[in-house]
């Protein structure tokens, strides 16, 4: 059996984040061989839990986009084509400065001043509340991006911008492990949503466009690094 019916429900549920965290940081820092099958009885070993949590574990990064099939069953770690990649950037920054600089009949802004003020709230009290690293950061700053296009009035464009960070996510994720990048990603933030308040719209998709492709490059040589750790990997290294 993988787990003890005595053994209480926190200890399952601690085990299993345990195992998801622990397997997704060894994904982003490259520590497990490339194109090698995840096999769960070793994972657990490793991890000093049973095979449920890590099973559970796998499923979600599954879902998640950090793994894929292997074709001998189970999984093993997924490596993002960089075309592909590339090409879903161009059109996340396309998107977002679409949005930036959309404008009404009068060629005045259409952004909803009241959505930006409170997006700007939230993220200067996240400024004190944020860690120094955190995968999962992701989430909170594609939620920032979707808003940011939401408040320029158009519905879809936003949820094409959800799309599109929601494919990229698993490299994107890479930024937020990078020591010094959840801060300057706040500075950087609020510098945006400040160049809108102030009524200028072509000084906030200057610093967005900035933004977006700072983060790109971070993440491309992060990327690379976690890569050529994949292949330089033994087999039991994990």
């Amino acid at each position: 059996m993988d787990t003890d019916p005595d053994t209480p429900l926190h200890t399952h549920v601690s085990a299993g984040s345990h195992a998801y965290a622990e397997l997704k940081s060894a994904v982003l820092r490259g520590d497990l061989p490339l194109g090698v099958r995840l096999r769960e009885e070793h994972l657990a070993e490793r991890l000093g839990v049973s095979r449920t949590p890590v099973r559970e574990a796998l499923l979600r990064l599954h879902a998640e986009g950090f793994l894929t099939r292997h074709t001998a069953g189970g999984y093993r770690v997924l490596t993002p084509s960089a075309e592909v990649m590339g090409n879903l950037y161009e059109l996340r920054c396309a998107l977002e400065l679409f949005a930036m600089r959309r404008c009404d009949a009068d060629g005045r802004s259409t952004h909803d001043v009241g959505a930006i003020r409170a997006l700007r709230e939230e993220w200067i009290q996240l400024d004190s509340e944020a860690p120094p690293t955190d995968p999962d950061f992701v989430l909170l700053d594609e939620e920032f991006h979707a808003r940011l296009t939401e408040a320029s009035g158009n519905q879809e464009l936003a949820d094409e911008v959800r799309r599109v960070n929601q494919r990229i996510r698993p490299v994107r994720s890479h930024d937020f492990v990078t020591p010094g990048r959840i801060a300057t990603t706040i500075e950087q933030h609020l510098a945006i949503v400040d160049a809108v308040l102030t009524g200028d719209p072509e000084a906030a998709a200057t610093r967005l466009d900035r933004h977006i492709r700072e983060s790109q490059a971070v993440v491309a040589a992060a990327a690379a690094q976690a890569l050529e750790r994949m292949f330089l990997a033994g087999e039991g290294a994990w």
